[in-house]
């Protein structure tokens, strides 16, 4: 991911990537930037972490102890209890949830926010991905699995979209094994979820998805619906990294468009709702 974000930022106008800290030769000659160590950092304006989930905590504080703000990759914790950790640091941090900066999604929430589509009744959405990463990162000690890795996505959508809280989570996990099987990380995930505003909700999750990358959304209300794909092959990349830059963008120049911590820890507690539902560990 921390590739991801590279690419994406070697076009910004606003944003300069002055080091790169990574512990793989590989990854680090992948960024055109000098490479640093977090015990010598040159003088920089702030930190973008796309460490491993389980990390975030421990490279988040060492950041945070230099004062330096940070854009955090999502979920900037495994747990609600370890991002409410890091909110107690003091620094500025915003949490990577790019979704916030795609284009068609912020047309849709202004839409709902002028009432054009009444009130809301459903919001249906989808992450698919093509194909699994390595079972190292699925286990759910590293990335959270499934619902943490790729849900809370869908649970900050939900409730940056539609200004609700999410307050009920159920659902079930498909049984169809695939190669190799992940213990504790199923493939393909069905969750239901209902908000305090009473609207019904649905998130599919999906670790395999042979037409590629894929994230669909759909929103229902007593006036009118929208529904589309706003990543989808072949252009879906090139959203996504729109989406990163202007995110990036949006951090340096701290225009508070982006996630909080507190929504964070809102996307965390339906996660963990989420595994409780479907008996994950």
């Amino acid at each position: 991911m921390g590739e991801t974000h590279a690419r994406a930022l070697a076009s910004s106008p606003d944003v300069e990537i002055a080091c790169v800290v990574d512990p793989s030769d590989a990854a680090a000659a992948q960024v055109d930037a000098p490479r640093a160590t977090l015990d010598d950092l040159p003088e920089v304006d702030g930190a973008l972490v796309a460490v491993p989930t389980r990390l975030h905590v421990e490279v988040v504080t060492r950041l945070a102890e230099r004062g330096l703000p940070v854009l955090c990759e999502k979920p900037c914790g495994l747990t609600v209890d370890e991002t409410k950790a890091i909110a107690a640091l003091g620094v500025r941090i915003q949490v990577a949830y790019w979704r916030r900066f795609v284009p068609a999604l912020r047309e849709l929430r202004e839409r709902i926010r002028q009432g054009a589509l009444g009130q809301l009744v459903l919001v249906a959405s989808a992450e698919l991905d093509e194909l699994p990463p390595a079972a190292a990162f699925r286990d759910p000690r590293s990335s959270g699995g499934i619902v943490v890795d790729m849900g809370v996505h869908e649970f900050d959508q939900l409730r940056w979209l539609t200004g609700q809280e999410i307050v009920a989570v159920a659902g079930a996990a498909g049984a169809v094994g695939w190669d190799p099987p992940v213990d504790g990380d199923p493939e393909l995930v069905s969750l239901s979820l209902r908000t305090d505003g009473g609207i019904a909700a649905t998130v599919v999750l999906a670790r395999r998805y042979p037409p590629g990358e894929t994230c669909r959304i759909e929103v229902v209300g007593l006036r009118g619906a929208e529904a589309f794909a706003f990543v989808a092959p072949p252009a879906g990349g090139a959203t996504v990294a729109a989406a990163l830059r202007a995110q990036a963008e949006d951090f340096a120049r701290a225009g508070g468009e982006g996630a909080t911590l507190a929504d964070a820890i809102a996307a965390l507690d339906a996660a963990t709702r989420a595994k409780a539902a479907l008996g994950l560990p």
